[in-house]
């Protein structure tokens, strides 16, 4: 499942895919690294991970039962000095949900096409016809008929 800008993209309205069988559908795991210069505490830190999982769901994540998708977040200052009120989080945990979002879709778009374990292939996710998908009409959503 593919989602960008809120809206479903099936693969094969860009031609992208795998062919042959693949691994379940639960089957993946993302692993998100988060680096900061904001001054936050380990608590802090562990709410900006946890936004950092969420914003997967923007891009179509579905946190299946195989899914181990999991995040860290580390300050890169050695000073950190007095920590950002959670109250001023608010900015910060949007950033993490832009950028994590847009990290998953420019690898997709970076991707080539590549041979896997028992010679299954995944094609790559072609950046024009996306594009051009997303200029259509209306994709429909997951369990639209």
């Amino acid at each position: 499942t593919l989602r960008v800008l809120g809206r479903s993209v099936p693969p094969e309205s860009v031609g992208a895919g795998a062919d042959g069988p693949g691994p379940a559908a639960d089957a993946g795991s993302c692993m998100i690294v988060v680096a900061t210069d904001a001054p936050l505490d380990a608590r802090r830190l562990t709410r900006v991970a946890r936004r950092a999982v969420f914003a997967l769901a923007r891009t179509g994540a579905a946190y299946s039962h195989g899914s181990g998708d999991y995040a860290v977040a580390f300050c890169t200052r050695p000073d950190a000095g007095a920590a950002v009120a959670d109250a001023d989080l608010g900015p910060l945990f949007d950033a993490v949900l832009d950028g994590v979002e847009e990290a998953v879709l420019n690898s997709l778009l970076a991707a080539d096409t590549t041979t896997g374990f028992g010679g299954r292939t995944m094609s790559a996710l072609p950046a024009d016809a996306l594009l051009a998908a997303l200029r259509g009409p209306a994709l429909p959503g997951p369990g639209a008929g």
